[in-house]
């Protein structure tokens, strides 16, 4: 009997409804990066696609996955969208890091459900630096959204100068007390700035303080900021 339980347990939790539409959530994928295989996971929303597709790019760094992959994921299938988290490799180089975001976009691009002209990237710490680096080298994207984005020792500083290259509007958030590990308060600044700047559509929301450490806002899906996220992803790719 237990046993049972815990495959219905499994089966009902990666099954929501959204309406009549049944959405599969929790689905673990694999992609090549290089000559290396990665997972991710994936989540679809019910009905008939192709669906606009959002990435999700974790934060932390090695062994460390900060945020919620698979939570994000779901939320965004709920929403109506393709959501699409691949984990990084384990390691510090930040030039994997960025092959692995650029192998994850063509991923996920050649998936039949995915609608390739409603696509956007988001990302949250490191992985929110990483999806500013691929805004500023792509123009596949329709939309991007940055979580308390890091600064990766300068890597910010320098790609702040090719803002004049972001073609999807942009939006930042960042919690007001997200000033422990680094001051991400004004690092979302500057990008909301360099944006400004060049003339790019862009929008800072600099949260209320979330506990000791505005930083672990981000860890996971919740209601105070991602009402904020949803909004602006289906103002900008418009899941039916």
């Amino acid at each position: 009997m237990k046993r049972s339980c815990t495959i219905l347990s499994l089966v009902l939790s990666m099954v929501a409804m959204i309406g009549d539409k049944p959405a599969i959530f929790g689905k673990e994928v694999s992609f090549q990066s290089g000559s290396q295989r990665l997972k991710g996971y994936l989540a679809t929303p019910g009905g008939t696609g192709p669906f606009p597709t959002v990435l999700f790019l974790h934060g932390g760094m090695g062994p460390i996955v900060g945020g919620n992959p698979s939570a994000v994921v779901d939320a965004l299938a709920n929403a109506g969208f393709v959501g699409f988290s691949p984990i990084r490799r384990n390691n510090l180089s930040m030039a994997t890091h960025v092959q692995d975001t650029a192998a994850a976009i063509d991923f996920v691009k050649r998936l039949n459900q995915v609608d390739n002209a409603r696509l956007a990237i988001t990302g949250f710490s490191r992985g929110g630096l990483l999806a500013f680096m691929a805004s500023t080298r792509r123009q596949d994207l329709q939309a991007v959204v940055l979580m308390a984005p890091a600064h990766g020792r300068g890597i910010l500083r320098r790609f702040l100068a090719d803002a004049e290259n972001v073609s999807a509007p942009t939006l930042i958030l960042v919690a007001k007390n997200d000033t422990r590990q680094a001051d991400h308060v004004r690092l979302s600044q500057q990008i909301h700035t360099g944006l400004r700047a060049a003339g790019k559509q862009t929008q800072l929301i600099v949260c209320p303080p979330y506990g000791q450490d505005g930083h672990h806002l981000f860890f996971e899906v919740r209601p105070s900021y991602w009402q904020d996220v949803e909004r602006f992803l289906k103002n900008r790719l418009k899941p039916g």
